[in-house]
């Protein structure tokens, strides 16, 4: 035996007895009395916001109401949405309308999903992302997403927090710095 392993032998035989882990099932963690409004205050605090549909809108209603001028709209939630044959063919979308399978109320995270890796490109290089979610799809804590998430063999997954921004860059922050410049999650 080299010295070196010696030396490591010895190591590992007098290595402190770590602190042991918390069980993280018997501690009470998060609860929102109202999920939506706690997911609303903290996506706008991240620079986004958050509305319930309401009886006789559409997404599309909101979405116009909200940015009346527009150029080049994506809409992945129509009955037939958009497809394309590569990432570069979003690269002149304004607004993208896109599905969300699941909100944390914890972060104002939206976890969004699908089998083909062809539209992913479109989360990122729109200017104005619109989540839509279904209302009943609001969980507490991220721990609780875990549960009910899963990543597709060969898919996409990932969760969306508010509009992307930075304030690396010269201590300014920079809208749309690595995504869209605006977010807005819609519950349906």
């Amino acid at each position: 035996m080299s010295s070196r392993e010696t030396i490591l032998a010895r190591l590992r035989q007098n290595r402190p007895q770590g602190p042991a882990l918390p069980d993280i099932h018997a501690v009470p963690f998060i609860t929102f009395e109202n999920k939506f409004d706690a997911f609303a205050t903290l996506v706008r605090n991240l620079g986004g916001d958050a509305v319930q549909l309401q009886p006789g809108e559409t997404v599309q209603d909101i979405v116009a109401q909200r940015w009346p001028q527009h150029g080049r709209v994506a809409d992945l939630t129509a009955t037939t949405p958009e497809q394309v044959t590569a990432p570069h063919d979003w690269h002149d979308v304004d607004i993208a309308i896109v599905p969300g399978e699941l909100a944390v109320a914890e972060s104002a995270a939206v976890w969004v999903s699908h089998s083909g890796n062809s539209q992913r490109a479109l989360y990122f290089l729109t200017q104005k992302l619109v989540l839509v979610v279904p209302k009943d799809a609001i969980v507490d804590t991220m721990r609780d997403a875990y549960t009910r998430v899963s990543i597709r063999e060969h898919g996409f997954g990932a969760f969306i927090s508010g509009s992307s921004r930075t304030a690396d860059i010269e201590q300014s922050l920079v809208m749309g710095a690595h995504g869209a410049m605006a977010a807005l999650v819609i519950f349906v």
